[in-house]
């Protein structure tokens, strides 16, 4: 069966790599970014909570001290990626997230609000980092459904789906027809498992670069704190960023 053959090759890896966050801890907190030669703040005020019309208070936004600049961020960003926003601009936003994640789950309006925000002035990629081996399947299902240019539409059905232990291949099949995908050449393709290489090595390489848990957003490079991952404080530091000396693009 495909799930078990997917398993297989991921079980595998993961003993190549760091260990999966499988306890009930938050994940978020288990991962962020940080900047050793730049200002670690920018000060703003930011939503305390997910929702838009939470209360706010003052605090300063800030990166992740903890884990180095990465240097070569867009290393884990293939040509093939989907991607949101300004695929010129020199601001890249990648978000690492498991589609079986409820705290990805639960941040993706936010960051959907941030596209919507700062999209004009930066690029978005949302890059799966598999947190368990029921993950695989459906990771693999967002980059079969990217060849019908629906990555993000299944990725927003996988979310509203979410249920312990991961999805079946039926149910796959359901969200695939859901979004307006052909069940029979989606499952032609699932089978196939095409990404399935592509999945796991760019796993060990986020993993490398300090992922450990998610949802982690890292942007040029600096991964932010996990209690700065909120729509008010992403826009500045997206901001603070387009209006820094020597801004690169990673590339």
């Amino acid at each position: 069966m495909l799930r078990t053959s997917l398993v297989s090759v991921f079980a595998a890896l993961v003993l190549m790599i760091v260990p999966f966050t499988l306890s009930g801890a938050d994940p978020a907190m288990m991962m962020d970014g940080d900047s050793s030669d730049a200002p670690a703040s920018v000060s703003a005020t930011r939503f305390v909570g997910d929702d838009a019309g939470l209360a706010r208070s003052t605090d300063e936004c800030s990166y992740n001290e903890e884990i180095p600049l990465v240097e070569d961020y867009m290393s884990v960003v293939s040509i093939a990626d989907p991607y949101k926003g300004n695929l010129d601009a020199s601001v890249t936003v990648i978000e690492f997230f498991d589609p079986n994640c409820p705290h990805c789950a639960s941040f993706h309006p936010v960051m959907k609000q941030v596209i919507e925000d700062s999209g004009n002035h930066a690029r978005f990629f949302m890059i799966p980092f598999p947190l368990w081996q029921y993950s695989l399947l459906q990771t693999e299902a967002l980059y079969v459904a990217a060849q019908g240019g629906k990555y993000f539409e299944m990725l927003e059905a996988q979310y509203a789906n979410q249920k312990q232990g991961g999805m079946s291949m039926d149910e796959i099949l359901v969200l695939a027809s859901d979004i307006g995908m052909d069940q029979e050449v989606f499952r032609s393709r699932l089978e196939q498992g095409l990404n399935q290489r592509m999945i796991l090595e760019r796993r060990r390489d986020i993993a490398e670069m300090g992922v450990r848990g998610t949802p982690s957003v890292m942007i040029n490079g600096r991964f932010v704190a996990s209690d700065s991952k909120s729509r008010i404080c992403l826009n500045e530091m997206i901001a603070a960023e387009v209006n820094a000396p020597g801004t690169s693009s990673g590339n």
